[in-house]
């Protein structure tokens, strides 16, 4: 028996629209070009897709294994969500497997004398502080872009919306939270952003003019390495485990959904290993 088709969706266009609506829109942007390559390079409408059409276009797919894995886990999460509504009777996507992508985390690491130079190097006061709060928190620039003023009111500690719209409590030193706290000037709501937007005053920091930051302050570092700036997240997780730091608490400050995510972290810069054994 067909399944009953409760999507809504008049076509395969309005089908990614109700499929994108209640994502965060950093993720629509991303996702949208994707589906819409897709559906160009189909050729025909999903409902009437073959395995061998999406296989067809995931072999064809050009560039880094790291792109190519984002654009295959898009369409397989688009099509697993046609058949869930009942838009589509097979879902396709599953033939799909997904692309493998080494990890590159170990050449994303800046040392700590990296860190503080790419820190000093960047303008005093707003772009300064933004630095110093994303590398010793360990949020994401996404997160630091909606952080409000009274998300830091609590002494030594600061609440950000992350991923799922999930909150959590981050703690950071209080010397680095003045340092952020003395940018609020009179008369600022507690409701306002904590970083603006130059160009739009007022407004909350763009996390692209936030990617900016630090590329200035790379260029200003003259660092010979194109560090972004998730690479200060990555920093901050490898420099805190080499600290001692337990990892279920890493887990919890970076907002990491298990673990294993975090252990990722672990295989980056072992403690110890075999050859400690051997008498070389």
């Amino acid at each position: 028996m067909k399944p009953a088709d409760l999507s809504g969706a008049r076509d395969d266009a309005h089908l990614v629209q109700l499929w994108l609506a209640q994502r965060p829109e950093s993720t629509r942007r991303v996702y949208a070009p994707v589906a819409d390559d897709f559906l160009k390079a189909l050729g025909c409408s999903i409902r009437e897709a073959s395995a061998a059409q999406v296989i067809t276009w995931a072999e064809g797919l050009e560039g880094e294994p790291a792109t190519r894995a984002r654009k295959v886990a898009t369409i397989k999460s688009l099509l697993g969500w046609a058949h869930r509504v009942g838009y589509t009777v097979f879902n396709v996507g599953r033939a799909l497997r997904c692309v493998p992508v080494p990890s590159k985390i170990h050449e994303r690491i800046l040392e700590k004398p990296e860190v503080a130079a790419l820190v000093e190097a960047a303008k005093p006061g707003r772009d300064r502080a933004f630095l110093r709060l994303m590398y010793v928190s360990g949020a994401r620039i996404s997160e630091l872009c909606k952080l409000r003023w009274v998300d830091i009111r609590q002494p030594g500690r600061m609440t950000v919306l992350g991923k799922g719209r999930k909150v959590r409590t981050i703690v950071v030193p209080q010397k680095v939270l003045d340092e952020v706290l003395a940018l609020r000037g009179p008369g600022v709501e507690l409701s306002a952003p904590v970083f603006c937007s130059m160009k739009r005053p007022g407004r909350g920091l763009g996390v692209r003019d936030a990617r900016e930051i630090v590329y200035r302050a790379r260029k200003r570092a003259e660092m010979d390495r194109k560090a972004s700036p998730h690479w200060l997240r990555h920093s901050h997780a490898t420099h805190a485990l080499d600290g001692g730091c337990p990892i279920h608490k890493l887990q919890a400050s970076l907002g990491h959904s298990s673990l294993a995510v975090t252990g990722r972290y672990l295989h980056v810069r072992p403690s110890e290993g075999s050859s400690d054994y051997l008498d070389v």
